[in-house]
C-alpha cells in the first residue's frame, strides 16, 4: 500500500515546490492544501501516514492542525515547519506529538531524509498496532487465522516472490497464499 502525504501551507510556491520535491525523489502519494481550514474535512474524507504543515497560517496554524490530530486520536504523523523558528515553537510542537520540527529555509536531503524516517516510523507504529490487535483476538483459532493471513501478506510484500515459491519456502499452501494475495 502506498504511503500518503498531506501537505498544508498557505503559501502555493512552497506546496508546489515540497510536491516537486517528494514526487521527484520517492513513491510516496502527495496531496497538498493551502487554506489550513479545509485540514479537518480532508482528515475525515482520507487517512494520511504523514502531515507537513506550516507553523504559521490564517485562521489554523500548524500547532492547531496537530492538536485536532491528537484530540480525534488519529494515527498520522506530523512534521512542522516553519520560517518563524524558534525554541519554544519547537519544544511546543515536540511536546504535542510532532516528529519534527524543521526551519525554512530547508534542505532538499534533510526534508526527504526527515519524511523517509517518518513514514518508516508510521509503518514500524502500524505493523505493531496490528499485531497488538491480533493479540486481543479470540478465539484462539481466529487469532491464528489472523496472524497466517498478516503472515503471508507481510512475506509477500517483502519478498517479492510468486505464491508457488512462498509455499515452498513457508510450507503454507498455495491456494492460501494465493487468497491472500487476492485480498490486498
Amino acid at each position: 500500500m502506498t504511503q500518503r502525504i498531506l501537505a498544508v501551507d498557505d503559501e502555493g510556491d512552497m506546496l508546489r515546490l515540497m510536491e516537486r520535491i517528494v514526487r521527484g525523489k520517492t513513491s510516496y502519494e502527495f496531496d497538498s492544501c493551502n487554506n489550513p481550514m479545509d485540514v479537518p474535512e480532508l482528515l475525515a474524507e482520507k487517512e494520511y501516514d504523514l502531515v507537513i504543515t506550516d507553523l504559521k497560517m490564517p485562521g489554523m496554524d500548524g500547532l492547531d492542525i496537530l492538536r485536532h490530530i491528537r484530540e480525534e486520536e488519529r494515527q498520522e504523523i506530523v512534521i512542522v515547519i516553519t520560517a518563524y523558528g524558534s525554541l519554544d515553537s519547537a519544544l511546543e510542537a515536540i511536546q504535542l506529538g510532532a516528529f519534527n520540527f524543521i526551519t525554512k529555509p530547508f534542505k532538499k536531503d534533510y526534508l526527504l531524509d526527515t519524511i523517509h524516517r517518518a513514514m518508516e516510523h508510521q509503518k514500524a507504529s502500524r505493523t505493531a498496532q496490528r499485531f497488538r490487535d491480533l493479540l486481543q483476538t479470540r478465539p484462539f483459532d481466529d487469532a491464528l487465522a489472523s496472524f497466517k493471513h498478516e503472515y503471508i501478506s507481510h512475506a509477500l510484500r517483502s519478498t517479492q516472490t510468486d505464491p508457488g515459491q512462498l509455499a515452498r519456502d513457508t510450507g503454507l499452501s498455495e491456494e492460501l497464499i494465493r487468497r491472500v494475495k487476492e485480498d490486498e
